[in-house]
């Protein structure tokens, strides 16, 4: 399977539902997001209707403000990925958000059928990969990385496919499942509504003065 580059989408908008388990908790959420290609993916997310997080990611950083505490963060893009084990960072959640698979350029790939799907797997020296494609259409229904020196694991699930204008047939439902040493197991649950591709939003990120700086 040759690397199937993102939809040529540059922007895109979106409502979402948000469910999440992990370190003994459970969280509901509602969230605006817009991504910007190759540039940021921004997020406000809402509990109750109260907007209780903002969060801005670069390709390099990860900025989130807690309305509820007053408190702020900024990090390198090193730490979302070993938080929630991802191979590599801002290009792949570029892949995630338009499902399109995320392929390393020296995967060696085996190709068989299992579960009824398309099964493409292998691995090179960091990590092992499996893709599961729907027979006729080919749409990515699941993809799975181990990075097997420290046994990180990631689960990307796609599901809901309508047809999406400007994307062609694309998913509205997500799940995230992650594994990583340091922060145990999480289960993340994407339901995303209103979408919009390649309309110009605007958003705003600002920290405020009295906010405090948490490391």
């Amino acid at each position: 399977m040759e690397q199937r580059k993102p939809p040529a989408i540059e922007s895109l908008a979106a409502r979402a539902k948000i469910y999440a388990e992990g370190d003994g908790m459970a969280v509901e959420a509602s969230a605006n997001l817009i991504w910007i290609r190759d540039s940021v993916l921004w997020m406000n997310v809402k509990k109750l209707g109260i907007e209780a997080a903002r969060v801005l990611v670069t390709r390099d950083s990860v900025f989130i403000l807690n309305r509820l505490d007053k408190t702020f963060e900024a990090r390198a893009m090193a730490s979302l990925q070993r938080e929630y084990s991802l191979p590599e960072g801002f290009p792949f959640l570029q892949y995630f958000l338009l499902a399109s698979a995320w392929l390393p350029s020296d995967l060696v790939l085996q190709a068989d059928i299992k579960d009824d799907l398309h099964r493409l797997s292998g691995s090179n020296h960091t990590l092992a990969a499996d893709y599961r494609l729907e027979e006729g259409s080919f749409v990515l229904r699941r993809e799975t990385f181990v990075q097997q020196r420290d046994s990180r694991i990631l689960s990307l699930q796609f599901g809901g496919f309508e047809k999406l204008a400007g994307a062609g047939i694309f998913p509205y439902i997500r799940r995230i499942e992650a594994f990583s040493p340091e922060t145990g197991a999480l289960n993340l649950d994407l339901v995303l509504t209103d979408i919009e591709t390649n309309v110009p939003k605007s958003y705003r990120f600002d920290i405020p003065a009295h906010y405090q700086r948490m490391e």
